[in-house]
């Protein structure tokens, strides 16, 4: 019983706007939780050290992070490994869209769409994925909370601003042109269903041709939101006609996929 009250594992979930960290303890139950505002990866270890030395066997436990650009850029694992080694036990560093699809499907193949900062969909399953969509374009990712972010600033007559804001910034103000939808506002209305059909032909991509019944999880701060994700997954459905398409819950947040992805026994049957 002993094992079981200190923490197991720990779990890192970089995303553009929030950073969260989880504990489990050696049942898989929830120990701690932490979370943060994203800042520039070379600050994370300044923020994260201290965090989970704090917590009863938070420096010794094994960490897995997850975040965004980890294969992208390659220089974001060693870096990590380097600025936490002797004062974390970080085990490896993973991109937050394995984390998250392992979440929704323990291993297995399903198309992982992610519209949060950004947009894309990965297919397949962890170590081969098919990556369709997220290349952060200037304008940002059709559908996206940060291209629905740079429309309500552009409909503000503010667009010139979002230049001189981060990505998580921008797309923070998608949250004020879906509350205009939401209240009937005409133009924010009209945005907000346009983002929703970029959405489903992303997916409808992805996808690709054929009749194989179509499995999705959905995840990131945009497609949280109920109506947005309700008017979604109607775009999708007619995108998709004629397939059969499903779309399922991630069994826990990516935070806690991680921490399990930590667990020498997780990583030899992922």
């Amino acid at each position: 019983m002993g094992e079981n009250r200190g923490i197991a594992a720990l779990g890192v979930d970089r995303g553009g706007t929030w950073t969260r960290v989880a504990a489990l303890d050696g049942r898989l139950r929830l120990f701690k939780t932490a979370r943060f505002r994203t800042t520039p990866l070379r600050s994370l270890p300044k923020v994260l050290v201290p965090l989970v030395s704090r917590w009863p066997g938070g420096a010794a436990a094994p960490l897995v992070i997850a975040t965004r650009g980890a294969f992208s850029r390659e220089w974001k694992k060693p870096f990590l490994f380097k600025a936490l080694a002797g004062k974390l036990n970080l085990r490896q560093v993973i991109s937050d869209a394995e984390a998250a699809h392992y979440a929704a499907f323990g291993g297995k193949d399903g198309l992982l769409l992610i519209a949060g900062t950004g947009a894309v969909v990965f297919g397949g399953r962890p170590g081969a994925f098919r990556k369709t969509g997220g290349f952060n374009p200037p304008s940002g990712d059709p559908g996206s909370g940060r291209w629905l972010g740079r429309q309500y600033l552009k409909m503000r007559g503010r667009l010139r601003e979002a230049g001189k804001m981060g990505h998580g910034r921008s797309a923070a103000y998608a949250k004020k042109l879906l509350l205009l939808a939401l209240g009937g506002h005409g133009h924010a209305s009209r945005m907000t269903a346009q983002a929703q059909a970029e959405l489903a032909a992303l997916l409808k991509e992805a996808a690709g041709d054929g009749r194989k019944p179509v499995k999705v999880a959905l995840a990131g701060g945009l497609i949280s939101h109920f109506h947005f994700r309700s008017g979604f997954i109607k775009a999708a459905r007619a995108a998709l006609a004629g397939r059969r398409l499903s779309f399922i819950e991630a069994a826990l947040p990516a935070e806690q996929a991680a921490a399990r992805l930590a667990l020498p026994q997780r990583r030899k049957t992922k």
